[in-house]
């Protein structure tokens, strides 16, 4: 792209001080301001700013809320502490002389000083157009290196090698529902012959490291659990160790594990909570930005957990911008206004993050194609493996041991985050990861009634409700009642706050015996969603998923196992699934 500003901010003069110093733009010049930045304090704000926007996926809102007050103020500090003085007379420059040229103006920031990478810089709001910076120009974090490996030759199809992880102890991931959402998303270029996949099962580091070796890969695509463990100041994803339970790989060593591929992979993409964020005292340490350091051409990240409708959404516009050609950059930003599609005020489109290693926003050279889509030869399986025929899903009882499967022109839907594979032109994934973070915490919502949303009735005899529940109330009405007999479903994501300490949590709860005395029920974790039907005097856990049998009529209610909701915030949602008995 040769419309770009790009922006180094580094450490100034004096403690809290830091320099902004322009690289290069398209207006010309290089001016630098210093200024000040109270980086602990933003960066504390962290934990709320991610209830706020992964409740803004459920919010229905005509006005702007105090959640995105919230983000516009943090993304306007931002903005006001960096774009000052001669920097944002450089911007406005840039800005008009790409227009003049019919051109968007790419905003790369050079982050150089610890704890900036923590901050949500896709938030960038210039408050003099009113806008946020990100929806309207393609915002990369770049990470400098020496050497950037050129853009990859390549044949279509597109080799993509997928993987679920789903280890014990951790919230279970419906495996053939994420398949078949991955093939959904890439259906178009899968029927067409450009893409091809072949799933890895179970995800170990020995069977992943012997897949890498095996060819060439053009696109990883990792679906799964990770998180940022803030005791080793490292992001971590979690693979499936010898005894079925989970294996935290850290950053450092999941790059050194792609490093084995040959070619090196040039993008991946992870769709884990907090893939994109970064710790306070290491540049590198988030997954993202380790991986691109370590070699990756381009790192796209979430820095937040995103719901699965958002992740569906962002996918679709991605990958959209790759089949037409786009670059990288553009393509994320292609994603960012899919989520905006979503309506209802969502804030998800600030979740996505970009790490670009070097310039060049074009990671692949697609060769004219030499086969038609009925001519492509089936991908060698591995042993234990099973081809997917065109749009039939995978047998369920399918081996447990590590197999692979390969699948061209097959396959159903998909949801967030896969690798970039549609490429007609010039454009695609090199190595991706996906990866679908379930969050782990609670949520609660309102005792009215008011939290549920749109029931649905499939011929009178299933009934689905998608219930808001606030971590501030006590029992949630989800408009769901059954008779003896009847089973309720129940399945939950989101992210709440509990307390005045700012701390985040899923419907699972916090691990181990925590807060004990903050239990509503000795039984259930501490802030885990829980239920009761409305006559009964037990609560049950719910967690991310449970199946009810009712003993007798009533309402469902649902709530988080907490006794003191003053001070709690956030919510997450539950879809609640009466199933009548036979």
């Amino acid at each position: 792209m040769d419309t770009v500003m790009e922006l180094e901010i580094g450490p100034g003069p004096e403690p809290g001080s830091y320099v902004a110093h322009v690289l290069r733009s398209v207006g010309g010049g290089e001016p630098t301001e210093t200024f000040r930045l109270e980086l602990d304090e933003l960066v504390g704000r962290r934990p709320a700013l991610e209830a706020s926007v992964l409740l803004s996926s459920v919010s229905a809102r005509r006005i702007m809320p105090d959640t995105e007050a919230a983000l516009q103020d943090v993304g306007r500090r931002l903005f006001e502490a960096a774009f000052t003085g001669d920097v944002y007379a450089a911007y406005r420059t840039s800005v008009a002389v790409a227009s003049e040229r019919g051109r968007g103006v790419q905003i790369a920031l050079r982050l150089t000083a610890p704890g900036l990478a923590a901050l949500p810089w896709e938030a960038l709001y210039d408050p003099a157009t009113e806008t946020y910076l990100c929806r309207k120009e393609p915002l990369v974090r770049n990470v400098p290196a020496a050497h950037a490996p050129a853009a990859l030759t390549i044949e279509l199809p597109l080799r993509v090698l997928a993987m679920v992880s789903s280890p014990r102890g951790l919230p279970a991931i419906d495996v053939e529902h994420e398949r078949e959402l991955l093939e959904e998303a890439l259906r178009p270029h899968l029927d067409a012959g450009r893409v091809r996949i072949e799933w890895l099962e179970p995800v170990t580091w020995s069977g992943v490291h012997d897949k890498l070796l095996e060819q060439e890969w053009h696109v990883l695509h990792f679906i799964g659990h990770g998180t940022y463990d803030t005791d080793t100041d490292e992001g971590v994803l979690a693979f499936v160790g010898r005894d079925g339970r989970a294996e935290y790989v850290s950053a450092s060593s999941l790059a050194d594990l792609l490093a084995e591929a040959e070619p090196t992979p040039r993008l991946v993409l992870l769709n884990s909570c907090r893939s994109g964020a970064g710790g306070t005292d290491d540049l590198f340490s988030g997954t993202a930005a380790a991986l691109a350091h370590s070699g990756i051409r381009a790192v796209a990240a979430m820095q937040f957990s995103i719901s699965d409708t958002a992740a569906i959404e962002f996918a679709r516009g991605f990958y959209s911008a790759l089949a037409h050609g786009r670059g990288i950059d553009e393509a994320v930003r292609s994603g960012r206004i899919g989520i905006l599609g979503l309506g209802r005020g969502t804030l998800e489109w600030v979740t996505p993050v970009l790490y670009l290693r070097g310039d060049d926003t074009r990671l692949f050279d697609v060769a004219r194609a030499t086969m038609t889509p009925a001519a492509a030869a089936p991908v060698a399986a591995s042993a234990g493996s099973t081809a997917s025929p065109p749009r039939i899903q995978p047998p369920a009882d399918r081996p447990p041991q590590e197999s692979s499967s390969s699948t061209e022109g097959s396959g159903p839907r998909w949801k967030p985050w896969l690798v970039g594979g549609g490429v007609v032109l010039a454009a695609a994934a090199g190595a991706l990861i996906t990866f679908v973070f379930l969050p782990r915490g609670t949520g609660g919502v309102d005792d009215t009634g008011g939290g549920g949303g749109g029931g649905g009735d499939d011929g009178g005899s299933l009934t689905t409700n998608e219930v808001t529940v606030p971590m501030d109330v006590a029992w949630t009405a989800t408009g769901v009642s059954c008779e003896e007999g009847d089973t309720i479903r129940i399945s939950a994501r989101g992210l709440g706050v509990y307390g005045t300490s700012g701390g985040t949590v899923g419907p699972d709860g916090l691990p181990g015996d925590e807060s004990l005395d903050q239990r509503v029920e000795d039984d259930i974790q501490t802030f885990a969603l829980m239920g009761r039907l409305e006559n009964q005097t037990k609560a049950f856990s719910v967690y991310t998923e449970e199946a009810y049998l009712c003993p007798e009529p009533g309402e469902m209610y649902l709530g988080p196992n907490d006794v003191q909701l003053d001070g709690n915030s956030g919510a997450f949602t539950a879809t609640v699934t009466l199933v009548p008995a036979e």
